[in-house]
């Protein structure tokens, strides 16, 4: 290190000559100490640095400013030598404004070319926003490397929990398999499909020989290859990339590394029972303690299985008869062995793990969730499983642990055994929202979405603890976390789910009760762009589809209406419209064809049905989490009933739309006197030792007048 005088700037470099730095200001100082110091004591003129054995360099400034004086400090730093980072400091310190500006320029831009979604809510308006841009910057261009996404940021200060001898690792700030690929989903989704055709050709610039996919790649251009999901994933990503962006080009010119990737994971499976292996092949998703150790866990299988579908789409939309028909056949093989070899019929629920010998490990997770976003689980399968997670023994009020808290492993700073993570909490509320329960699906939305607003404000920590509202992770900044913010919200409330080759998009919106209006821009489907707004009345919701593109989009629209909804009739621009009707006890879903030129309207009159208004908690920072959750809803025979749980001798407040029904009766709750908005019911839990009470509510209400005359056909059960 050392000080250049003319450039008025400390200089620092390794002694590679590779990694440089230049720290200085708009401004001369008074004063400069550089050192291997470790900090810095004293006062006025009168400063000492405090030596240290670490292999760092520590500097103070020292300056003197006037009443209403600016200073800039300025760092510039690059990895390609000292004259590339004086190069970057020079232009910094004769503007410093246009690094502002550039970073406001990018985020501006950014947000007018991504999905956009505007509802009542400022807090959902915002935080949505913010993940986006949070998730954007997680793109990185390294030389000689390439560009993709980095997994999370942290400094370097105290490394992993400190005791490094030189400064830690900066978070993940590196190049991960699974990171990129699960965050990747996302980026597709609002259409950045530029950003995910170089994440693929990341994955396979570096692809091993033998076809697996690396789990890290550090920026210094260390690869290594010790998880066994990253090359499932690489194709599931592959896949959702063609369904979005309809880039058939690419996936040809990509198949020779996607069928090495498909060919390593099938000549894993060693045991001839169709499922890849983590044995001798690496973890995934659990990378050590209690739960870690199977010969096949059901995530990897679920990855697996999820990689097969994609693959024999890709394989047919290429004209390959026989691997479309080899990988769908072996996509099913995966599914039956996931319902069946996986099923724990016992406890209701799927298992961890396949051991070396044929048992099972039956510790309940949240890892199911993995198999049910991904479709592989049979219907009647999920309740129970989403029940659990729904309540206090996997959520708490920001998110869901892996593992129970009554569980052995628990640990609420738990790594792998009871810390909450965006990353399950939002893929709990994909499985949610497939599943029909969007409810509990916007209540963990929310959970994640909402740690912008503490501590790295704006962003999504990486983990957080289980019991108090903290960070209790490596990086305040990840990048699966944002994603995991705009996933389910794509996927999962809006219902996205697109077919760019055929010109087809499907969309199953379940926006919660207290939304009136929502506005979608710009969802991406190949080369056409659509806009879509609901405004919802008592009687009558109205979407307004409008479209560019060269063709027309067909739309398959299945919004989510509470159940015991009436529907009548359906309109598309202003013409009697054919709507199946499914009716379940979680909802009525329509399912409507739409096709969409410039601009579509789609008036459905209906008398809505009753609907919660999801209790979504707003706790702050070193809360313990409360314990009011709806595990579930069901509707029958004009009665609503809630599952509910609570803490001991709490009263809570649940608010109920009654939409075109009238309240006639509450059992386990008293009603508040109405004041003009939802009804509102006040729940009183006992006194008592546990934790937390199970209760139920009924509310029974009156049916409204004679459903209107019907415009479409009336379908089945779900």
């Amino acid at each position: 290190h050392a000080w250049d005088d003319g450039l008025g700037a400390l200089l620092v470099q390794d002694g590679g000559e590779r990694a440089a730095a230049v720290i200085g200001a708009n401004r001369r100082p008074l004063q400069v100490m550089a050192g291997r110091y470790d900090g810095f004591g004293g006062s006025g003129a009168d400063w000492r640095g405090t030596p240290t054995e670490r292999l760092q360099v520590g500097a103070l400034f020292r300056f003197r400013l006037a009443p209403n004086d600016n200073l800039d400090l300025i760092l510039a730093a690059s990895g390609e030598g000292l004259a590339d980072a004086e190069a970057a400091y020079r232009a910094a310190v004769a503007d410093p404004e246009t690094i502002h500006a550039a970073a406001a320029r990018r985020a501006r831009d950014l947000l007018a070319r991504s999905v956009a979604v505007t509802t009542p809510d400022p807090v959902f308006n915002e935080g949505y926003r913010w993940a986006l841009v949070g998730a954007d910057r997680f793109l990185a261009d390294t030389p000689r490397l390439g560009l993709s996404l980095l997994a999370g940021f942290a400094t370097t200060a105290g490394g992993w929990d400190g005791g490094h001898a030189v400064n830690g690792r900066p978070g993940y700030a590196w190049y991960f398999g699974r990171d990129g690929q699960w965050a990747g989903l996302a980026l597709a989704g609002y259409g950045d499909f530029a950003a995910v055709r170089s994440v693929l050709e990341f994955y396979g610039r570096f692809q091993a020989a033998d076809g697996k996919i690396f789990h890290e790649a550090t920026t210094s251009g260390v690869v290594h290859y010790d998880a066994a999901d990253a090359t499932p994933l690489y194709v599931v990503l592959a896949g959702r990339y063609l369904r979005a962006s309809g880039d058939l080009a690419f996936i040809r010119a990509a198949w020779p590394s996607l069928k090495r990737a498909l060919d390593f994971c099938f000549a894993t499976d060693t045991d001839g029972d169709g499922l890849i292996e983590n044995t001798r092949v690496g973890h995934g998703w659990v990378e050590g303690g209690a739960l870690y150790g199977a010969h096949t866990t059901l995530y990897l299988a679920a990855c697996w299985g999820a990689a097969l579908e994609v693959a024999a789409e890709m394989a047919a939309a290429q004209g390959l008869a026989d691997e479309a028909e080899r990988y769908g056949a072996a996509a099913l093989a995966v599914r039956r062995r996931i319902n069946t070899d996986f099923w724990n019929g016992a406890l209701r629920s799927l298992y961890y793990g396949k051991l070396r010998d044929g048992r099972y490990n039956a510790e309940p997770t949240v890892l199911p969730a993995v198999a049910m976003l991904f479709g592989l689980v049979d219907a009647d399968k999920a309740p129970p499983m989403l029940d659990r997670w729904a309540g206090n023994e996997f959520s708490a009020d920001w998110g869901v642990r892996i593992v129970e808290a009554r569980s052995a492993l628990f640990n609420p700073r738990g790594y792998h055994t009871g810390s909450v993570w965006p990353l399950f909490t939002g893929w709990t509320a994909l499985a949610e929202y497939r599943h029909g329960r969007p409810l509990a699906g916007f209540t963990h939305l929310m959970g994640t979405l909402g740690i912008y607003r503490h501590w790295a404000r704006g962003f999504v920590e990486e983990v957080m603890d289980g019991e108090v509202y903290r960070p209790s992770g490596v990086c305040p900044h990840q990048c699966w976390s944002e994603t995991m913010v705009l996933q389910p919200v794509l996927e999962g409330m809006l219902g996205l789910r697109p077919a760019a080759l055929a010109h087809r998009v499907e969309l199953a919106p379940a926006f919660p009760a207290h939304w009136d209006r929502v506005s979608v821009e710009r969802l991406r489907v190949g080369g056409h762009v659509l806009h879509l707004t609901l405004e919802r009345r008592a009687d009558a919701s109205v979407y307004t589809f409008t479209h560019t593109g060269e063709a027309p989009l067909e739309i398959r629209f299945r919004p989510l209406l509470p159940a015991g909804t009436r529907v009548g009739r359906v309109r598309l621009d202003g013409a009697l419209a054919d709507a199946g009707a499914a009716e379940g006890p979680d909802g009525v879903r329509l399912d409507i064809t739409v096709r969409v030129y410039r601009r579509t309207t789609l008036e459905i009159r209906h008398a809505l049905g009753p609907e919660l208004v999801p209790p979504v908690p707003r706790p702050v920072p070193d809360d313990v989490s409360g314990a009011f959750r709806v595990v579930d809803t069901a509707f029958a025979g004009g009665a609503l009933t809630v599952r509910l749980q609570g803490r001991p001798g709490s009263r809570e407040t649940l608010e109920l739309a009654p939409g075109a029904w009238t309240v006639a009766a509450v059992e386990g709750a008293a009603r508040a006197p109405d004041t003009g908005g939802p009804v509102r019911l006040v729940v009183d839990f006992p006194s008592g030792d546990a934790p937390w009470l199970d209760h139920t509510v009924t509310v029974r209400l009156t049916a409204p007048p004679p459903e209107p005359e019907s415009g479409g056909r009336k379908g089945g059960r779900r």
